[in-house]
């Protein structure tokens, strides 16, 4: 009786055992990995979850905050009194607060999210399609707002559709506001960091000369703390620009395949690599992409590529439009239509294999 009951027992073990195996199996199966070399990343699906009353559109900006909050700026699809266009993840991308005292910020479309630390204190700029700059508190209360139909209608610089914006550290030899204007005619201007009102300093504007520099859909823009320029995403002409605080042409790299329409740069903390999303191209909107996101070493090569649209195209996340590091060297993507977030953690040297380069 007790060796029948033993094997019972053990019988019961093995079938738990197997049982096991398999649900493991299968949860390895279902986990989706990117990227090459020291920069491979795992898909964090239960991270960065949306709160019940988004209406998500289009994502377009974020933000990283030295407290390691994650900030989102996105086009909403419907507008009402609850409607807000600014959220707050927590560091470790669990929670997620909506920001703003009204809908202010929902109008238009917002776009570019830039922070920036002014005497200690956190801020905002917040770069909308509709021809306007807002400064906000990193609760999305406004502290300006420009918009520059009044001062531009008319002009060399309408129709002004800003994209991006950032601010120089200090000691750059400018510290005021930089703004892209991606989707008009291609300049960038600088305002004034306290009140956004122009500072009658602009260059750039539509085409592909580099001297002077011209840019074609000048979608993101950026202090690149490896050389100390201004750098532009120059998306339609597939590069990236760097610019001398005069305003006069430094360098470019061109971007190669895996990352031919950058949206935008952003950089480590080890102030060596940068990162690239790429929007990728579609033959219908939302229905073919070859979207991705890139890692650059100090040189601009691509040293690994997340074929995020392949791995979860399924999923709405086709277009990256823009992508940060976070200080322990996650990294977190948004997507353009459909719109989409996500969270990817980065592998240890102990998990990491041998994967292709795209």
């Amino acid at each position: 009786g007790i060796n029948a009951e033993y094997m019972g027992i053990t019988k019961m073990a093995a079938r738990i055992l197997c049982l096991c195996v398999a649900l493991a199996l299968a949860a390895a199966q279902d986990r989706v990995f990117a990227g090459q070399g020291a920069f491979q990343y795992e898909y964090m699906p239960t991270l960065l979850p949306l709160p019940p009353s988004v209406k998500l559109l289009n994502g377009h900006g974020l933000a990283r905050g030295d407290d390691g909050s994650i900030y989102f700026t996105y086009q909403s699809a419907t507008i009402d009194a609850n409607t807000r266009a600014l959220i707050r993840f927590s560091p470790d991308g669990t929670t997620a607060t909506l920001l703003g005292p009204d809908n202010e910020l929902a109008f238009g479309t917002p776009h570019g999210l830039r922070i920036s630390y002014e005497s200690g204190v956190g801020y905002l700029y917040h770069s909308n399609n509709d021809a306007t700059v807002y400064k906000t508190t990193l609760d999305g209360t406004v502290l300006w707002k420009r918009n520059e139909t009044d001062l531009w209608h008319g002009t060399d610089y309408w129709p002004f559709a800003p994209t991006d914006a950032f601010v120089p550290p200090s000691g750059a030899p400018r510290h005021d506001l930089f703004v892209t204007d991606g989707y008009g005619k291609g300049f960038v201007h600088e305002l004034a960091l306290d009140t956004g009102i122009y500072e009658n300093f602009t260059f750039g504007g539509t085409g592909s000369t580099t001297v002077p520099p011209k840019f074609s859909t000048p979608h993101g823009i950026n202090y690149d703390p490896r050389k100390q320029l201004i750098v532009v995403a120059d998306r339609a002409n597939h590069r990236l620009m760097y610019i001398n605080f005069d305003g006069t042409y430094n360098s470019s790299s061109a971007m190669p395949q895996p990352v031919s329409l950058p949206c935008n740069v952003d950089y480590g903390l080890d102030r060596q690599h940068a990162l690239v999303p790429n929007l990728g191209s579609y033959t219908q909107l939302g229905k073919a992409s070859n979207g991705t996101v890139a890692v650059l070493d100090e040189n601009d090569r691509v040293v690994s590529v997340l074929e995020i649209a392949k791995l979860l195209g399924d999923k709405g996340m086709m277009h990256p439009h823009d992508a940060i590091f976070l200080a322990n060297g996650d990294i977190i993507v948004c997507f353009w239509s459909p719109g989409a977030i996500s969270y990817w953690r980065r592998l240890g040297k102990h998990e990491r294999i041998d994967r292709p380069t795209a």
